[in-house]
């Protein structure tokens, strides 16, 4: 093998696994190199055949359609010869960053969370809860979990399941609700509002539609906060039935007009392109994805 080939390979070798990292940073430490080195060496292999593999205008690691098609084609190759020479590029030695609600991952996610984690004791987790809107590419995310609508058209979503919303109150509270027959008379009453619908969509078996835009006696950023509050006697809830499920089961929560269906709250999965994954991101999109079915309503 001339210098020259071996050279070329050891640069696409390197290149592949920037791309599987996710970014210079990652794979500089997982390679135990400069990053100033590996931004020359793939500087040099982008020299070498005349075209731009990376995008460096953003945080987030891009590839151009040059740089797609040499990782397609070279990234079985590249963990083929890692297997053989006792690399871990099939667990990368990087963090995740996922950024989420407040709630969802506390609530609803953390065991997938820690079973993940205990399946790839090489990817450390770090998790941003935000209720507010952020720039996901400006943050440094690589997987993001939201509800309803998708905040960056630029990103790839995959829906995990849906949540859907009703009227909750404590068993106690429920004996002052003998008059309420219909979502029109909520304002008579103590009610808790919790981020993010903090206006509530109410429909009726027979298709009449209510909308109440009314006043609270309570407003939250916090579901576990907002079902506390209700447990405690605090008034009617409108939240996802399956954070209350618990209560639910246990008696310290029933249903308030039942007949009345609240909101189909859509909770996706968001990520950068398709084929260009660091390998991290895409075990992590498998593994919710399959369990996602055991969590989330499927509606």
């Amino acid at each position: 093998m001339s210098q020259h080939l071996a050279c070329q390979l050891e640069l696409i070798h390197l290149f592949v696994h920037v791309v599987n990292a996710g970014g210079f940073s990652s794979a500089a430490q997982e390679l135990q190199l400069p990053i100033a080195t590996v931004s020359r060496k793939i500087s040099k292999l982008e020299q070498s055949l005349n075209t731009q593999l990376i995008m460096r205008s953003t945080r987030k690691l891009r590839l151009t359609e040059e740089g797609g098609a040499l990782f397609d084609r070279y990234h079985n190759v590249v963990a083929q010869f890692d297997r053989i020479c006792g690399q871990t590029i099939n667990e990368p030695q990087s963090t995740l960053r996922i950024s989420t609600p407040v709630s969802i991952t506390s609530m609803i996610l953390i065991e997938a969370i820690n079973d993940f984690s205990k399946q790839h004791p090489h990817i450390q987790l770090h998790i941003t809860q935000n209720n507010s809107t952020i720039d996901l590419i400006d943050e440094g995310v690589d997987v993001a979990i939201v509800g309803g609508a998708q905040p960056d058209s630029s990103w790839v979503s995959t829906s995990l399941g849906v949540l859907n919303y009703g009227l909750y109150a404590s068993p106690e509270y429920a004996k002052q609700l003998i008059e309420l027959h219909h979502p029109k008379q909520l304002v008579d009453y103590q009610l808790i509002k919790v981020w993010p619908l903090f206006n509530w969509t109410l429909k009726h078996h027979n298709g009449e539609q209510y909308y109440y835009d009314g006043p609270a006696k309570l407003t939250l950023g916090d579901l576990h906060g907002a079902i506390r509050a209700a447990v405690g006697d605090g008034g009617i809830l409108y939240g996802p039935e399956l954070f209350a499920k618990q209560q639910l089961l246990n008696g310290e929560l029933v249903h308030v007009l039942p007949q009345w269906a609240g909101e189909h709250r859509r909770i996706s999965i968001l990520y950068h392109q398709r084929r260009q994954q660091p390998l991290k991101v895409k075990l992590f999109i498998e593994f919710m994805q399959q369990r996602a079915a055991t969590i989330f309503d499927l509606f």
